[in-house]
């Protein structure tokens, strides 16, 4: 079986702003035998982040955040339908510097629903959009009492505005089916729950 291999040529910071973009030139092995071109790429640095899927088995229900998002505006001004750019996911959050992805999914919990949780089982990991970020998601997900949830939440100090929603089993199950939702965590966590945990 043929090893693969990177080799970097060039690492250069072109952008630190709210985010970051570097310029990377590399080359990699390739599956006919030798080494690629040298490939020059951008790509956004967003690093690693928790994603934590909230339901409650007992009164069958699931607790998603609704929040605007930069990322969805431009789709939403072309659209001209503004509210495209509020998105329901589950919770999450950047990881800090030095804080493990349990710890990060513990206060990105509290921050985003008002829920102190502890009991966080692991999904999985995943790459959103490996062509152009580097960002890596640890996915987990926490056993709630939706009775405890805020009904808005996030840090003013950091400009979130959330609406909390909490939704039926059967309202997110159509959801999923029917192609409702439009954020990668949201699909991966709610097949998660319906496929795996709750069969």
């Amino acid at each position: 079986m043929q090893s693969k291999s990177i080799k970097l040529h060039h690492s250069k910071l072109l952008f630190k702003g709210f985010f970051e973009f570097t310029e990377l030139k590399v080359s990699h092995s390739v599956y006919r035998g030798g080494e690629s071109e040298v490939l020059r790429r951008e790509v956004f640095n967003r690093n690693q982040a928790v994603v934590v899927l909230l339901y409650d088995k007992v009164n069958s229900k699931v607790v998603l955040v609704e929040q605007f998002r930069a990322g969805a505006a431009r789709n939403a001004l072309a659209s001209g339908d503004h509210s495209e750019a509020w998105l329901l996911e589950p919770v999450a959050g950047m990881i800090d510097s030095g804080e493990s992805p349990l710890k990060a999914g513990i206060r990105e919990t509290e921050e985003e629903t008002g829920i102190h949780i502890d009991n966080l089982e692991y999904v999985c990991q995943f790459y959103p959009s490996p062509g152009a970020c580097d960002e890596i998601l640890h996915l987990y997900a926490a056993e709630v009492n939706t009775i405890d949830v805020a009904r808005h939440a996030g840090k003013s100090d950091e400009n979130e505005d959330i609406k909390v929603v909490v939704m039926d089993f059967s309202e997110a199950r159509r959801g999923l089916l029917n192609s409702k939702f439009n954020v990668a965590s949201t699909y991966i966590g709610l097949q998660w729950l319906f496929n795996q945990k709750l069969v």
